[in-house]
């Protein structure tokens, strides 16, 4: 080997030599296995893939935390609740007898009275500045005292945490949850079945059931012809499934839409509509005809649910409705009249109602069916009536109505009559009197009818019908005398009271209008001691009792929704041990693969000093020049 060649094998193992001293001494200092990728990345990509482990890991854990303390905070503000409400109920057993005079009655309304504003501001609580009980809107005060009740302008819905990789928890209680803030609301009672278009997109059409339409192919067949099989799947609206048959299948039938129907018209013969196999559209679309037939074969199961964008010109399978006599809306002794004579579709009825500053709120209800209108303050009626039209009535919307069950009156306690003897006594203005009775009665229709039937008998010039602007029953006078027309109560009934007919009549006026009992409300805690507060300050013992019952039963509710934050808070600590205990596994893995071995580096640091020691000493010989190195 020549003298050169000797330098360069010399320098390449010393530089050899020198950097893995130096790799070892690095990995001494920082007490890594390894200081960059390259010199192990089999450890290296392993210790990455778990470093993204740990990760989501502390992240999950940062959200079982937040959950935790949330859920933590939730049952200390329920616990509030459950006490104040004790007191509550407390108070009101003390004021139930006769014994308790109406000044003492008054001065435990006051106490009432602050035990609400205390829920409301536990109902306002925040916590890292968001609101508690505000649904998903954290950011605004969810409770506010309003119209003589208490709104509640938070939502119901859930705020979800991650808690595992692919699941998420609920971690909030809403205010509706907690007080039931809520009411059931005016149901629609009305089916506005709009009518079928080209332009109804499928996903807005169900079945007769009310399920949706589950789109496949479809065979068309007649004898003597090839069966046409035609795949609806790309079909977006209405229009669009007519015209995939028509392009299809138009030598064997004609497809077209009518306003709440498909017809096929077979063609040159009679046809079959027949399942692909193993499918259901044919079903589903009222299609299915498995017997050859050469009449029109029309669908009678389709309906087309009703959306924000639906036209009003639609409603009623396309007859439209007339809502040019508007709504009128009271809500906790605020009336507003509300014009919809400019209303083109669903979505203009439902801001002209939410906008109207009565705390309401109206929505197309579940079944895609109808509108219903919730209230959101507690402690305040809601009525819904005409404004000398029939608009409320149309929608399905008015409180009280001819199909009003009387069951159903003075929020569910109905009226109570005695069987068997009459009930009413109208007096009118000539003096004569109709006496009425009410055994057979169930609807609002009813009682009307039963009033009318009996000033026909007693040949007295009464009539009765449902109020054209307002709610209530409309009791006119057209004897003619000179008396006030009047009704009272028969043999101990209460029908007069809970048919809302107890009202005066002044002279000369010849028409007494009723009140709507039909009101409905929020049934919850805040109402009840709304209730309650109220029952005290009128000295109503009976209002008393009731709604010490209710706040008891609130009691137990408030106990069953501690409940539930109670597992919730155990679920997440459980969650929390375990995430905690997979991010130190997680820890452990990634320190076995990154973390030194120091007597293995102490070993190997030796070794590499030893080397470079040995390769220093071996070039110091090598390099020795002498006249034979020149010569060479």
């Amino acid at each position: 080997m020549s003298f050169n060649q000797q330098t360069t094998t010399l320098l390449e193992s010393l530089r050899r030599s020198t950097l893995d001293l130096l790799t070892q001494q690095n990995r001494l200092a920082t007490g890594r296995a390894f200081g960059a990728p390259s010199e192990d990345p089999a450890a290296a990509t392993q210790v990455l893939q778990f470093e993204n482990v740990t990760g989501r890991q502390d992240q999950i854990l940062e959200n079982l935390q937040h959950a935790g303390s949330v859920l933590d905070v939730t049952d200390a503000a329920i616990s509030e609740v459950h006490g104040l409400l004790s007191d509550a109920h407390a108070i009101a057993s003390q004021n139930v007898g006769a014994l308790a005079s109406a000044e003492e009655r008054e001065a435990a309304a006051e106490l009432i009275a602050d035990i609400v504003d205390q829920l409301v501001t536990i109902g306002n609580r925040q916590f890292n500045g968001s609101f508690l009980f505000a649904g998903r809107d954290t950011q605004n005060a969810p409770f506010q005292s309003i119209l003589g009740g208490v709104a509640y302008t938070g939502d119901t819905g859930d705020i979800l945490a991650r808690v595992a990789l692919l699941e998420e928890e609920p971690v909030n209680l809403s205010g509706d949850a907690l007080f039931g803030a809520l009411s059931a609301g005016v149901a629609g009672a009305v089916d506005l079945s709009p009518r079928l278009t080209a332009d109804t997109r499928l996903e807005d059409v169900a079945r007769a059931e009310g399920l949706p339409l589950q789109l496949g192919s479809l065979v068309i067949a007649r004898d003597g012809d090839p069966p046409i099989t035609i795949d609806l799947t790309t079909a977006d609206s209405l229009g669009d499934l007519v015209d995939l048959i028509n392009d299809a299948a138009g030598g064997l039938v004609n497809a077209s839409l009518g306003d709440d129907s498909i017809t096929l018209t077979p063609v040159g013969g009679p046809v079959t509509v027949r399942e692909v196999s193993g499918g259901r559209v044919a079903a589903d679309l009222g299609l299915l005809t498995p017997d050859p037939t050469a009449d029109p074969i029309e669908s009678t199961s389709l309906r087309r649910r009703l959306t924000r964008t639906t036209a009003v010109a639609d409603l009623a399978g396309g007859a439209g409705l007339d809502l040019t006599g508007g709504l009128t809306v009271t809500n906790g002794g605020t009336t507003a009249t509300i014009d919809l004579s400019a209303a083109e579709t669903v979505q203009d009825i439902l801001n002209a109602i939410n906008n109207a500053g009565l705390y309401v709120t109206a929505r197309i209800n579940q079944s895609g069916t109808g509108i219903d209108v919730i209230n959101q303050v507690s402690g305040a009626n809601l009525s819904i009536a005409e404004d000398g039209g029939t608009t409320a009535s149309q929608l399905g919307l008015r409180t009280l109505d001819l199909d009003t069950r009387l069951a159903d009156l003075n929020f569910g306690r109905g009226i109570e009559t005695v069987q068997g003897q009459d009930d009413l006594r109208i007096t009118a203005k000539d003096g004569a009197t109709v006496d009425v009775n009410l055994d057979d009665a169930a609807t609002i229709g009813d009682v009307i009818d039963a009033i009318n039937a009996a000033a026909d008998e007693a040949g007295v010039g009464i009539s009765a019908s449902l109020s054209a602007t307002g709610n209530g029953i409309r009791v006119v006078d057209g004897t003619g005398g000179d008396g006030r027309l009047s009704i009272g109560r028969l043999n101990l009934s209460y029908a007069l009271d809970d048919l809302g007919l107890s009202g005066a009549v002044e002279d000369p006026q010849t028409e007494l209008i009723g009140d709507d009992v039909n009101t409905t409300r929020t049934d919850g805690v805040l109402t009840a001691l709304i209730d309650l507060e109220r029952a005290l300050r009128a000295d109503d013992t009976r209002g008393i009792t009731d709604a010490a019952s209710r706040v008891n039963g609130f009691i137990n509710e408030v106990n069953r929704v501690r409940g539930v934050v109670g597992a919730r808070a155990q679920a997440m600590q459980s969650r929390r041990q375990q995430t905690e205990n997979a991010v130190l596994a997680t820890q452990q893995l990634v320190s076995e693969l990154r973390d030194l071995d120091y007597t293995e580096a102490v070993t190997r640091f030796q070794q590499a000093q030893t080397a470079l020691q040995a390769a220093l000493l071996t070039g110091g010989q090598s390099l020795n020049l002498s006249l034979m190195n020149f010569l060479e």
